[in-house]
This record gives structure tokens, sequence and C-alpha cells, in this order.
């Protein structure tokens, strides 16, 4: 098993965010540091129409994006197109480690390329980029519209939910039957997935990350290392543990709900199942940067995110929508009260958390 060495890792990536569901207190904290530096006067809305007309005097604008694929982000992009004729986004997609790397090196560079940046998870890199300033503040009047379970992960003005995702466990359906797969986290760790196991990398993938904390708070670090002793395969990005499963070259992984259904529904041999001892649902968060070469298709493209269009897009990639109005069954047609989501995690100390706990899992996993 080849994974980067701890050394290796860029700063900003071993500071990987992957936010859990819910309430998010790191968010309401930041908000209030921000607020204290900055004028707490709420700026003027302009009128979408106006917005719309500045927007056409502006060239096509750059998507940094890591919560859902390029597939779906390009689809986003192209229905912003239709609504709105004569403006372009091009996307960038990368896991959530790489678009703030490269985000964080557009900044040292002074030479901001993206206007938008969706990555999963508000902890600590939406909360560097709060406490550095390089956020543009603008409420959108789609922010109304989003439901209530989701509204506590606001940062108002800055940061917003715009989807999610729900961390679960996936199998090859060639080579596993329903009734040998793991039915629980536990079931993972009994010792019958010897090479046959596939994991995300918590430095570069926020879904990963994410999970890792959970894990790590839930089942102890004894679970990780009988993990290892299953000899997983450590990839990247939760997508190209996907490749591993459908490939055969592993039979079982973690991986997000939405991902595992946009992956069957083309074909391949791959299912989903919702651990009985919980699963992680995330979040993704948008934001504009404080120096968009296209602040106002920024802030059309922001209303697009937290619109209906947007969600239906969202669901009909088998994510979840966080826009009221606009829902959908889960994998396998479960309804979300049928499953056992994890309790919310007060995380006003996510941060210390994340870092702890990835450096405990690269001293497990051999970083």
């Amino acid at each position: 098993m080849a994974i980067m060495k701890r050394e290796e890792l860029p700063n900003p990536a071993r500071r990987q965010l992957g936010a859990m569901c819910g309430r998010i207190a790191a968010g309401v904290a930041l908000a209030a540091v921000l607020v204290s530096g900055m004028d707490g006067a709420a700026k003027a809305q302009t009128s979408l129409a106006d917005i719309e007309a500045a927007a056409r005097k502006e060239g096509p604008m750059t998507w940094y994006v890591s919560f859902y694929g390029a597939s779906i982000a390009e689809q986003a992009a192209a229905a912003f197109a239709k609504k709105y004729p004569g403006l372009k986004v091009n996307v960038v997609r990368a896991t959530t480690g790489g678009t703030f790397q490269r985000l964080n090196q557009d900044l040292r560079a002074k030479n901001t390329i993206a206007s938008v940046v969706t990555m999963s998870g508000v902890g600590d890199y939406y909360g560097i980029l709060l406490r550095d300033k390089q956020l543009m503040e603008y409420t959108p009047q789609g922010a109304s519209q989003i439901i209530d379970v989701a509204k506590p992960t606001i940062v108002p003005g800055y940061v917003y939910p715009m989807g999610g995702g729900i961390m679960s466990i996936a199998y090859n359906t060639k080579l596993v039957t329903p009734e040998q797969a793991p039915k629980s986290w536990a079931d993972i760790a009994n010792g019958t997935w010897g090479n046959k196991l596939v994991m995300g990398h918590p430095s570069f993938s926020g879904f990963d990350a994410a999970l890792v904390v959970w894990l790590a708070q839930e089942k102890g670090w004894d679970f990780f290392k009988d993990v290892k002793k299953e000899d997983p395969l450590i990839q990247r990005s939760t997508f190209d543990a996907i490749t591993s499963i459908t490939s055969g070259e592993r039979t079982v992984g973690f991986i997000p709900d939405g991902m595992v259904a946009e992956s069957a529904q083309k074909g391949n041999p791959i299912t989903i199942v919702y651990p009985t001892d919980g699963s992680l649902f995330i979040m993704g968060f948008t934001s504009i940067l404080k120096d968009a070469p296209q602040p106002n298709t920024a802030k059309l493209f922001t209303e697009f995110l937290l619109s209906k269009e947007h969600a239906q897009i969202v669901i009909d990639n088998y994510y979840h929508s966080v826009i009221q109005g606009v829902s959908r069954d889960l994998a396998g047609g479960k309804k979300l009260n049928e499953i056992k989501l994890v309790p919310l995690l007060p995380s006003a100390d996510y941060e210390a958390k994340l870092k702890k706990s990835t450096d405990e899992w690269l001293d497990i996993f051999g970083g």
C-alpha cells in the first residue's frame, strides 16, 4: 500500500475539512470573529436584474468545485448558461484538498482565478478564508429557501450550504452478495475483508476526513488498527475508490451514497449499504472570493446554486437537496428517516479534532 508520507503532504491539505450534518458551531463562531473585524452594517442588496446586467459585462467565470463530480458540475454550469444565455462558467474540479491547495496558491500569488469556490464542509478551509478575509460578503436571496436543519450551518453573508451526501459503505455486486456485504462499520474490521477494502485519504478527501473524525470518536482508534490489518488500498479521492470497486480491484469501500448511485446508474456493479451503526451526512458549501474576477457572475451563480433548479440537478444525481420543496428517496428506495444518521457534532473544536485525527490516521496507515 503506497500513500504519501506526512512530510510530503501539503500543509493546507493536512488540515482537511469535511464537516458533519446539522448545526456547525464553528461556523457560527467564525461569523462572530469576522463581524468583529469588519463593518457590521449590512450591505444593501442589488436587484438580481442589476446583477445580471453587470454580469453581462464580465467574461467567463471560473468555478473551483470539489463537493460533487465533474459531470454534475458541468450539468450545473450548463443549466446556468441556459438560464442566462451568454454567461459562461468554467468548471475546475478537484478533491477538496486539491481545490484548496490550488486556491491557496492563487491567493499567495495575488492572482485570483476562481470567483466561486464550492467545497465539502465548513470546517478549517472556510475558516482560513474567513480569518484571512478572502471571502466577499453577499447574502443570496435564495438563502431563505434553505431547509431548517441546514440553516444553522450558514455563516451569514459568506458561506452557504448547497447540497449534501451520506457517507456509507459500498460494495461490488458481482463479487459480494447482499448476504455477504457488511451491514455496519464494525463489520469492516472483522477480519473478512483482507485485500478487498478501499478507502479515501483524509488529507485529500473532505468526505473521508469527516468520516475519520467521526469513526475515531465513535469506534476508537482500535477500529482503524483492525482495518489496517485488512491491508486496505488507500486512494486520494473517493472517485478513485469507486473505480477500484467497480473494476473488481477491491470489493468494498467507504463511499458517499450519491456517487455510488451515479456509478450504478451507468451500469457499474456497485450498490450502497447504510450501516446499522450510523451513516454520516456531509454538506457541501459555497462562497464568493473577495477578489473575484467576475463578482456579478459569481453572485448570480451563487443564487443559482441555492435555487430549486440546481437542487433538482443535485437530487437527479443522487445527492441530497438542502432547498425546501426538493427532496428524493435514498438509494434502494429508503426514506431518510428509515436510516440511522450519526449524532450532530458540536464542532467548535472541530479543527483540533481534525488535525489530531488525521495525524493519528497517518501514524496507523504508514504516513
